[in-house]
């Protein structure tokens, strides 16, 4: 009976107490929950913040590579697990990796039209207009002439025809100012839609008047981002006519130097000699649709100096590869 009681008496509390809360909380009702304040949006970075910095000026760094076996035949299967890279020596981590067999180019031709190339210039001439006729219809081209001086005579244009109507008025004479052309070149190319930039150099070359020197062409192009191909005309060893005229024969130095500087390759024709001039336009468009592209971030600041040199290794025996040797650090962008 007792605990009957106590029962009782507990219930009737617990009771009281939950109507006295009930009451309680209809006479003053909770406030809604305020919705949680919106976040405030992220100050900007502090450039002096170090973190800043290193976001904003390490540059993806893009190189353009050419891989071929001993035999000379392109190879065209390897991934990105096929190469190694290396900056000042340092192994760098490949961040993109691509080999698109039919990028658009832009490609800037320099003719020489120089006295040297009077014995020479119709080869050149069709050379350059089965490379022009060889293009798709998203590529694109410029012409450069020079003799003493360098003039750009086409603008950027996807019409051969508009090309081939001025190397139609083309006659040979003055003297070779093969350097200059180029820096002429160098600067139209900056009108380039396309990512990958090419100058096609044709001469026998030998640069007897432009007002800049070779020291001078070599770090114009090391500061840009285009492959420079030379095709050189040279006199045949073989010709009689050699007898009766002065041998002026090609200047290999030259133009193998500004090929390498940039990455590019020198092909070379011998006059009076018939070529396949289409096989020879298939065969440096082929080379330019087998590249490999290959980027990255550099992993450290270096040691401070602009010029960063870049070596290249291909994981496969017998392989042989060709890129530019390195990049300045303020053209790191866009390295083609």
């Amino acid at each position: 009976m007792k605990a009957h009681r106590l029962l009782c008496s507990a219930t009737f509390a617990i009771t009281f107490f939950l109507l006295v809360g009930l009451m309680a909380a209809a006479q003053n009702p909770a406030p809604a929950q305020e919705s949680a304040p919106s976040q405030a949006p992220p100050e900007s970075p502090d450039p002096q913040d170090p973190r800043y910095r290193l976001n904003v000026e390490v540059e993806l760094v893009n190189f353009t590579a050419t891989v071929h076996d001993d035999g000379g035949k392109y190879l065209d299967n390897l991934n990105s697990d096929d190469f190694q890279l290396f900056e000042n020596g340092e192994e760098q981590k490949i961040s993109f990796f691509s080999h698109d067999l039919r990028v658009p180019i832009s490609v800037g031709v320099l003719v020489d039209i120089s006295g040297s190339m009077r014995h020479k210039l119709q080869q050149a001439l069709q050379t350059i207009r089965e490379i022009s006729l060889a293009l798709s219809p998203q590529d694109e081209m410029f012409l450069v002439t020079f003799n003493s001086s360098a003039e750009v005579k086409n603008k950027f244009t996807s019409n051969s025809q508009d090309v081939l109507r001025s190397l139609r008025e083309l006659r040979s004479g003055g003297e070779t100012a093969a350097y200059d052309a180029v820096n002429i070149a160098v600067k139209e190319m900056q009108r380039a839609k396309h990512t990958k930039k090419i100058l096609l150099l044709v001469t026998d070359g030998f640069d007897t008047r432009s007002q800049i020197n070779a020291e001078q062409v070599e770090e114009l192009l090391k500061r840009s981002s285009v492959l420079v191909y030379a095709i050189g005309i040279d006199d045949d060893d073989d010709d009689p006519l050699l007898l009766k005229r002065t041998r002026y024969h090609i200047y290999h130095y030259m133009l193998n130097k500004l090929a390498g500087v940039s990455g590019g390759r020198t092909f070379r024709l011998f006059t009076g000699r018939n070529y396949a001039l289409q096989s020879l336009a298939q065969l440096l468009l082929e080379e330019l649709h087998q590249q490999y592209t290959l980027s990255y971030y550099p992993s450290s600041g270096g040691d401070g100096k602009d010029w960063r040199n870049v070596e290249i290794k291909v994981r496969k025996d017998g392989s042989q590869i060709r890129h530019r040797p390195g990049y300045y650090v303020n053209s790191a962008v866009a390295q083609q």
